[in-house]
């Protein structure tokens, strides 16, 4: 199992599940990663832990994070890890023409 097992996540003293790439990149068209977002997520919330989101490559990936319920989102999209309502706040104030 090892240290990222989620019994040991109970013991540890997380602030920030971050999600894997891999994972987030293929949200838009693969209903396992987008369900294993959507648990990671629960979890999260059940533990008080945000979660983070890497590789936010696009807007329809941002915009099914926000759904979901992820805090915050980082990857070429994005730049750094932000809070998820202000980066679409910060999008939207830009001038980008995308559908937030």
């Amino acid at each position: 199992a090892g240290i990222s097992s989620f019994s040991s996540l109970k013991n540890l003293p997380v602030d920030y599940l971050k999600i894997d790439g891999d994972i987030i990149k293929n949200i838009s068209h693969n209903t396992a990663d987008k369900a294993m977002v959507a648990a990671i997520n629960q979890i999260g919330k059940v533990m008080n832990i945000e979660t983070i989101a890497k590789h936010v490559e696009n807007v329809f990936t941002l915009n099914q994070l926000k759904e979901i319920g992820i805090n915050y989102a980082q990857g070429f999209y994005v730049s750094k890890p932000v809070h998820i309502d202000e980066g679409v706040k910060e999008l939207k104030m830009s001038g980008q023409r995308h559908s937030l």
